[in-house]
């Protein structure tokens, strides 16, 4: 039996045949202390300009609006984006875990949005040990992201997430259900995600930021997403686009 050994954590991937390290440490030091979507009528809500890596994000859904997948997408490839290493281009992105207990998530549609697959982990575990599994992951400095469901929490479960993301340095992304049900939490952002009126070729949420201190509270911005080019932009008003300067606008692809 082999005995394990006291040194940093290596995470090891395959690019074009090779087997490539990366310190957690030196990751974790590249991703920063917060991350921006690039889409500035939302970067703008959040509390200082920016999202909090090494911290808890809520998106919040009414039951009969599905679930927020894609604006947790953009959070997650936000979050795990890091800047390349002068000695080598290994990575990107940090390690995106997605809790995926019903089998869901169709990979692919997210490989489409930019995320590369070799650094997504789907998280299937049974409900009971759910959470801890969750804690888990942030608590691993080579994860940028954790994106999961979670109807309900209590108040150690929502603080134990919260501590695993700031040991780990990555930012939790939590879709949960809009009501009595997520009363408990320990966030450090919270939105109100519904979607919006669109158009044959066009998907739109309204994004409304409900916690976060030092943001714009109660402020709202529009998110719209073109099927046919994969561009995604935020708008502060969707119904006044003349009179505004020409928003962000982000490929998804």
């Amino acid at each position: 039996m082999s005995e394990l050994t006291e040194g940093p954590m290596q995470f090891i991937s395959c690019h074009d045949g090779r087997l490539l390290t990366l310190e957690a440490a030196r990751l974790a030091t590249a991703r920063g202390g917060t991350f921006c979507t690039g889409l500035q009528a939302l970067d703008a809500l959040a509390p200082g300009g920016a999202f909090a890596r090494g911290a808890v994000h809520e998106l919040l859904c009414e039951p009969s609006h599905g679930t927020p997948s894609f604006l947790a997408m953009l959070l997650a490839k936000s979050a795990s984006h890091v800047e390349p290493l002068a000695a080598s281009r290994i990575a990107d992105l940090a390690s995106i875990v997605w809790c995926d207990p019903d089998q869901k998530l169709y990979p692919p549609a997210l490989a489409s949005h930019g995320i590369p697959l070799n650094r997504l982990f789907l998280l299937r575990v049974p409900q009971d040990v759910q959470t801890w599994a969750i804690a888990e992951c942030l608590r691993c400095k080579g994860v940028g992201a954790v994106v999961a469901s979670i109807p309900a929490l209590s108040r150690l479960e929502a603080r134990r997430l919260q501590l695993a993301a700031e040991t780990g340095g990555g930012a939790g992304i939590l879709l949960r259900p809009a009501g009595r049900g997520s009363q408990v939490y320990a966030a450090a952002t919270r939105w109100l995600v519904k979607p919006a009126p669109g158009e044959r070729t066009i998907q739109r949420w309204t994004i409304q930021l409900l916690h976060g201190h030092g943001g714009r509270l109660g402020q709202a911005v529009t998110l719209e997403y073109c099927r046919e080019n994969h561009l995604v932009r935020a708008v502060e008003k969707l119904g006044n686009r003349q009179s505004q300067k020409t928003p962000a606008v982000a490929r998804a692809s």
